[in-house]
């Protein structure tokens, strides 16, 4: 029997996938931002069916049947726990994922059981109100689901304030929340020992992408850029790097063309399979990410690149402009852009070293304002972008 004391936060984490992010996210990151919140709530984290091998077959974020097969499992599971009695009025379900499917099995189930104060809130990382992300394709019947879930929620959490404004033009009416991305600076920092030591080393003359290679992440772009930059810098290396097995991408043509560019030019290096570990060395040893997406609100790319104090260089577009400084932004679409912000970019940092514009300790504070909002439900908005010094304050209550 669950404690009954507290409110108890329900927590739906996404499928843990050592290869993604959502490991760290659902295994350490919330998990850890709740146990400062020991004092008003109890965490229960609410298991899926899982298979650790599990790699993405289809889909471009999780897998398409996968992200089906676990979130349903979940709310099974939560469901055994409602019928056993281990659920109580007041009590709260944070689903990591906005897309949860069978959540309405839980809805029908607690308006039947009579309970009138369960709160909801979801993290919504696009979903169909971005023309870029890959769910904009099914509008037309996702939409309705989206604002009917809408309804039910306490508060939402997205990235970036554009994409609130997004969602409010879209009509969506629940309290938004603008937290950027939910990570832990220390536990990124932990997996690189001597990460101190690398940010005053000298960088080494290597450009990084890694993003996935779909169409939302302007892949061909990117292999232009990476192309006139080499031609112009002989001393330099691009990586494309995955923690997958291998890369992949739902976007035709672009493995063959990445990889008989590989071929052709050496120091265009396709790294593939890296432990988190391998890759966050890159991070910490590299001089300089770049981005080209057309869907990221923020990226994680970002987040986790500045914790290390590699440089960035990303299009002057959507949700960036709130994060990246004005004179590491290109403009959108244009390789002689680009490739300019590059080499001003990779100047900089040989003549200046280092560079952290503060994002990952803004996401980090975001991650624990996440969870403070979800144990307090605060009637006002809070956006750690604009209002850091507030999220702060709040939560030293």
């Amino acid at each position: 029997m669950i404690e009954n004391k507290k409110p108890t936060v329900f927590y739906f984490g996404l499928e843990p996938l050592k290869a993604r992010y959502t490991y760290q996210l659902s295994t350490k990151w919330m998990p850890e931002a709740f146990e400062l919140q020991s004092d008003k709530v109890n965490f229960v984290d609410i298991p899926g069916e899982f298979d650790e091998t599990q790699e993405i077959k289809v889909g471009a974020v999780l897998d398409a049947v996968g992200r089906g097969k676990y979130a349903m499992s979940q709310c099974a599971n939560f469901l055994s726990l409602l019928n056993e009695g281990n659920v109580k009025d007041g009590d709260i379900i944070f689903l990591q994922d906005f897309w949860t499917p069978g959540i309405e099995s839980i809805f029908y189930a607690l308006d039947l059981y009579g309970y009138k104060n369960i709160k909801f809130y979801a993290r919504n990382w696009a979903q169909s109100s971005d023309e870029y992300d890959f769910t904009f394709g099914m509008r037309k019947w996702m939409r309705h689901y989206e604002l009917g879930l809408a309804e039910r929620l306490s508060g939402m959490f997205v990235g970036s304030t554009l994409h609130r404004d997004l969602l409010r033009q879209d009509g969506y009416t629940c309290p938004i929340h603008v937290v950027s991305m939910p990570v832990s600076a220390d536990e990124i920092r932990s997996k690189v020992p001597n990460w101190k030591e690398k940010i005053r080393e000298k960088k080494k003359q290597v450009v990084m992408f890694s993003s996935r290679l779909d169409k939302e992440k302007n892949p061909f772009f990117m292999l232009e850029v990476a192309k006139t930059f080499l031609d112009e810098n002989i001393d330099f290396e691009w990586h494309v790097t995955t923690s997958g097995k291998s890369l992949r991408s739902m976007l035709p043509g672009v493995l063959d063309a990445f990889r008989s560019y590989a071929k052709k030019e050496p120091r265009f290096k396709l790294m593939e399979g890296l432990t988190k570990e391998e890759y966050y060395e890159e991070l910490a040893s590299n001089s300089v990410i770049f981005n080209s997406s057309l869907q990221d609100w923020v990226s994680f790319t970002i987040v986790e690149g500045t914790a290390f104090g590699i440089d960035v260089v990303y299009p002057n577009f959507r949700g960036f402009p709130e994060q990246v400084p004005a004179d590491r932004m290109y403009t959108p679409f244009d390789i002689k852009s680009a490739v300019q912000v590059l080499n001003n970019t990779v100047n900089d940092v040989y003549y200046s070293g280092s560079t952290n514009y503060g994002i990952v300790e803004r996401s980090d504070l975001g991650r624990r304002t996440e969870a403070w909002i979800v144990a307090t439900n605060p009637e006002f908005e809070l956006n750690i972008w604009h209002e850091a010094e507030l999220c702060n304050e709040l939560l030293k209550k």
